[in-house]
């Protein structure tokens, strides 16, 4: 079991140190999410759809009736585009915390480094909605383990992204055997705060959710070391950090 109050210390810690404000990086990174997400939401009719639905009473503004008439292919061209970007965007972000925790000086600018391997965080993230698609049609909670399985394949990947997309994956799988039960609690630990950032529209996730990020960073490089798998950082007589892929609690790897 992990120390999740220790881990959640740290997380603040590691958080109010940041060499540049971790809120301001959110507060972009999250004004980018939503432009991305308003976007696709106008260009599908989705608010149209929302409106009629649950307010049909509501006059619907022309501004939103004009979305209707955006050709299909069109809408779909903007929600792939919007999705993607999104994805790359989730890429720099990750960057920035990663950095952030080994003391470095992360620009506002390295929100948008995942564009240096945009190719393989596409495909991962192609990949693992595959993966979690497919165990999800065995019922819901095969789906969540599956969720669970791949959660640190970004983490791998961002640490080090020469490496492939399937080594990011397996490893993800390595490193959270027996753990998935202790990230599960982690993500209920945070419920509460959740529902606050939704309550206030969002204006709390400014700072609730580097803080909720560092934490899940936390349990990455924790159980890292506790596996002994993964990236690790440079040693006084090693110039370069190192990956180890061995699974010292499966004997076949």
């Amino acid at each position: 079991m992990l120390d999740r109050i220790q881990l959640k210390k740290e997380a603040k810690e590691i958080v109010r140190n940041a060499k540049v404000s971790a809120y301001v990086v959110t507060l972009l990174y999250l004004a980018i999410v939503y432009a991305l997400d308003t976007t696709r939401i106008y260009v599908n009719g989705e608010a149209v759809t929302y409106l009629e639905n649950y307010f049909p009473t509501v006059e619907i503004p022309a501004f939103l009736l004009r979305a209707l008439s955006i050709p299909p292919m069109v809408a779909l061209f903007v929600a792939v585009v919007t999705s993607l970007l999104g994805t790359v965007l989730y890429g720099g972000w990750t960057l920035y915390h990663l950095g952030v925790r080994r003391g470095e000086h992360m620009d506002y600018t390295s929100l948008f480094d995942g564009f240096s391997f945009v190719g393989k965080l596409i495909l991962l993230d192609i990949v693992i909605y595959i993966y979690v698609s497919l165990w999800s049609l065995l019922f819901v909670i095969p789906g969540v383990v599956a969720a669970y399985r791949y959660r640190f394949a970004v983490y791998n990947l961002c640490e080090n992204p020469e490496m492939g997309i399937m080594d990011a994956i397996h490893m993800s799988k390595m490193q959270t055997y027996g753990y998935k039960m202790d990230l599960f609690v982690l993500d209920l630990s945070f419920f509460g705060w959740s529902l606050l950032g939704s309550l206030t529209l969002g204006i709390l996730n400014i700072w609730i959710t580097p803080y909720i990020f560092q934490t899940d960073l936390g349990y990455f490089q924790q159980i890292k070391t506790a596996k002994g798998i993964g990236w690790f950082p440079p040693q006084d007589d090693i110039n370069d950090g190192e990956f180890h892929a061995r699974d010292p609690f499966d004997p076949q790897l």
